[in-house]
């Protein structure tokens, strides 16, 4: 099996979680150095904010909403999904409750409907993924 590190990823993106023979890693939850893994395919996720107000960007809202957590709790994931409305113009992203327990910071388990003829995800149903960003420990 191929294997692709998310060390250096510089923005969030989305693990569509099927087989493609590539597995990604990312170190996730914050200070426990956990190092997460994911068969199938990634994509980035733009989000470029003006130069004058890098906050904006969409890794840095994350992990403010996540740094130091050894999981997500129900009122994270709520944040979690409002961000993700607020900066996706078409497609749909929410944290997938029933894995909860298994996402945590910069590793988080999320279904995503894709949506509309600007879709980053045509000729995709409704899937699985898993939504990475650059772990706070590594800034």
């Amino acid at each position: 099996m191929k294997e692709i590190c998310l060390y250096n990823l510089e923005q969030a993106g989305v693990i569509i979680l099927e087989n493609s023979g590539v597995i990604y890693f990312n170190q996730a939850s914050g200070t426990a150095s956990v190092q997460e893994k994911a068969e199938g395919l990634f994509v980035p996720i733009s989000n470029d904010p003006p130069l004058d107000s890098m906050e904006l960007n969409l890794s840095t809202r994350l992990r403010s909403l996540t740094k130091g957590s050894v999981s997500v709790s129900h009122s994270i994931a709520r944040e979690i999904n409002a961000l993700l409305l607020e900066v996706s113009s078409t497609d749909t992203y929410q944290v997938n409750m029933t894995r909860l327990e298994e996402s945590k910071e910069s590793w988080v388990y999320i279904t995503v409907t894709p949506q509309g003829e600007y879709s980053q995800y045509n000729g995709y149903e409704t899937f699985d993924a898993v939504l990475t960003w650059p772990n706070s420990q590594f800034l």
